[in-house]
């Protein structure tokens, strides 16, 4: 085992040369999910824009506001399940280079599941983190950014993918934090890029996974297979911390669903009076 991390620029230069090797079935796997997320999207743009100038001219908007709200649940939660399925083909695809394309989209269906529940507490951890402030949201998402690569590599699930990736980086947080800087800011630049600024952010989506994967093997490489050491307290702190953070948010939701169902409409009847309803 290796004893010494490896620099940024190896790793670039290193993750330059897979990219250059195995970009094209990447970028399709890539491709074929932004196409099918994007067109949910455009249905869910068109149903909330009906909706509007549908509640404008009905005198019943609670009925008709209920079945608005459902259906975009609904078309929100097909939207999420399909965005959660495409980003683990993505990922499946970048762990393991024997895949093809079917491949690795079945693999994401297999993986689908356990995703969503390492996605779920990664979500509920960092949510509680912000709550606390900068400082502790940036420690949990460079403690546990490698949670979802090692889910499919080592098959490890649920809080054991996060506490793995925890254990990889103890010791180097602040060489992997500084990396993860340097290819986020890299990502965001290129995201700001005038007019073809979202083309480049789709052919560099792959180059970020597999700088990731590789800083994830290289720590790998270091401490070998790591062994989870956490105790029951730990593991009762982090599903505290985890509930915090998805208990809060839901509330807040839900809150706001019911104020929109049954609270005060009259900013329905404001609008109705107003000259900018739409005749249809």
């Amino acid at each position: 085992m290796s004893s010494q991390v490896t620099t940024i620029g190896i790793l670039l230069s290193s993750t330059w040369e897979q990219y250059k090797e195995r970009a094209i079935p990447i970028l399709a796997v890539v491709l074929i999910s932004t196409a099918v997320i994007g067109g949910m999207v455009m249905i869910v743009t068109l149903c909330a824009v009906f909706g509007g100038l549908l509640l404008v001219h009905v005198e019943d908007t609670k009925t008709v506001t209920s079945i608005l709200v459902a259906t975009l649940f609904v078309v929100f939660l097909i939207i999420i399940i399909l965005a959660l399925w495409f980003q683990t083909a993505m990922l499946a695809i970048v762990i393991r280079k024997d895949l093809g394309i079917i491949e690795a989209f079945q693999t994401g269906w297999n993986y689908l599941r356990p995703m969503t529940w390492v996605l779920t507490i990664f979500s509920g951890i960092l949510l509680t983190g912000f709550i606390l402030g900068i400082l502790p949201a940036v420690l949990c998402l460079v403690w546990f950014s490698f949670c979802f690569y090692i889910l499919i590599e080592e098959d490890r699930r649920g809080l054991d993918s996060l506490l793995a990736s925890m254990e990889y980086v103890k010791g180097y947080w602040w060489n992997t934090f500084g990396k993860l800087f340097v290819i986020w800011f890299i990502s965001i630049i290129i995201g700001i890029v005038p007019f073809i600024g979202t083309v480049f952010t789709v052919l560099f989506y792959p180059f970020l996974m597999l700088f990731m994967l590789n800083m994830y093997r290289d720590l790998k490489k270091i401490k070998g297979e790591v062994e989870i050491t956490a105790g029951p307290e730990t593991r009762a702190f982090w599903w505290i911390v985890t509930w915090v953070g998805l208990i809060l948010p839901v509330v807040a939701l839900a809150g706001a669903l019911l104020a929109l169902l049954y609270g005060d409409n009259s900013w329905l009847e404001l609008i109705q009076q107003t000259d900018y309803g739409v005749s249809i």
